[in-house]
């Protein structure tokens, strides 16, 4: 089957560039659209209805695209599935359905962005590894997009504001007197970037010393890693006295580790989570985290998106949504030597 690919490569030009050819995009220099036309001609290519009813706003297909580097969901962790659901009653309320795309449906090869064109998808909401060439074929592309957890100026992107919040996370542990401290980040990302800043911000603004054996990479939603990485950090010569965890999930898992290896939470370590999920709060001792609204993450997902494929020139916006700190039971002062950097 021939797709939009053939006749990019075939033409010289961007699979998007294609696409917008088919839409009778204005903005298409007139030789570009001929070689274009002529590759479709040459390769005997229809061109999908699907993609002409985007260029009509008569879709109202929104898709929903998760890349991660590792070969997992992140709908399979909760903070992911309840903005999910909040989104998805909002567009519901307007009339749209949602389609998870991939990059292989129904057993037919194509990129992200060809199968949004092939699905007749009017827009995407986009989780995960937005760095990858996949997805920002996608972002670069004619289809109005908005991004969990990502701020850039070429797109649209709603998000805590993950500095701050790790910053204030950081800044509690300190003012229990801990300096030990130890921050499990996920994989390299805009996140990770923003939370790393702002753990180290903490001790600049408490004139402490920060050492660079604070940051332990894991891998998303990897938790036999996290429970490997949390005992190679106790087995230090110097153990810390807290370690933050990305997420509640992993905090959990940590927990179950430190407890198996004989201490107490928080009498002889310190952890918190992030995100504010009910599982911060059903085990005991409770955790200590930031809750992020997942409702109000879902509804301005969905606000920001409705106004991009309303009105494709609109300026892209990034959208801050309050996230509290939440005091729980697994954090506490100081109560042992471990600590020597005061």
């Amino acid at each position: 089957m021939i797709t939009i690919y053939d006749i990019a490569i075939k033409a010289g030009v961007s699979p998007s560039t294609v696409s917008k050819v088919v839409n009778n995009y204005s903005s298409i220099p007139e030789d570009t659209k001929k070689k274009v036309r002529k590759a479709m001609s040459e390769l005997n290519y229809i061109p999908n209805t699907g993609a002409k009813a985007l260029s009509k706003g008569h879709s109202y297909n929104v898709g929903v695209l998760a890349y991660l580097r590792m070969d997992v969901s992140p709908f399979k962790h909760p903070l992911f599935t309840e903005i999910l659901d909040s989104f998805q009653q909002e567009m519901n309320a307007k009339n749209y359905d949602l389609l998870f795309v991939s990059s292989n449906v129904a057993g037919q090869e194509g990129s992200y962005y060809e199968n949004c064109v092939s699905r007749d998808v009017a827009g995407a909401l986009l989780f995960g590894d937005l760095n990858s060439p996949e997805i920002r074929e996608v972002i670069d592309s004619e289809i109005p997009s908005v991004a969990f957890d990502y701020i850039a100026d070429k797109m649209s992107g709603v998000s805590i504001d993950n500095y701050e919040k790790m910053k204030e996370l950081t800044l509690h542990l300190i003012s229990l007197g801990h300096r030990n401290i130890v921050f499990i980040h996920g994989e390299d990302s805009f996140v990770t970037r923003e939370r790393m800043r702002g753990f180290k911000d903490a001790f600049k603004e408490r004139n402490i010393p920060f050492n660079e054996r604070s940051f332990v990479q894991s891998d998303y939603l990897d938790y036999a890693k996290v429970r490997s990485l949390t005992q190679d950090i106790l087995r230090r010569i110097v153990p810390p006295t807290a370690i933050m965890f990305p997420d509640d999930l992993s905090a959990v898992e940590g927990m179950k580790t430190l407890k198996e290896m004989g201490l107490s939470i928080p009498e002889d370590i310190s952890i918190t989570g992030f995100d504010g999920t009910i599982f911060s709060q059903i085990v005991c001792p409770t955790i200590t985290t930031i809750k992020q609204d997942t409702k109000a993450i879902g509804r301005s997902l969905a606000d920001e998106l409705i106004r991009q494929m309303e009105n494709k020139d609109s300026p892209k916006r990034t959208i801050k949504v309050e996230a509290n700190f939440i005091k729980g039971e697994s954090t506490g002062p100081l109560k042992n030597s471990n600590d020597t950097s005061k």
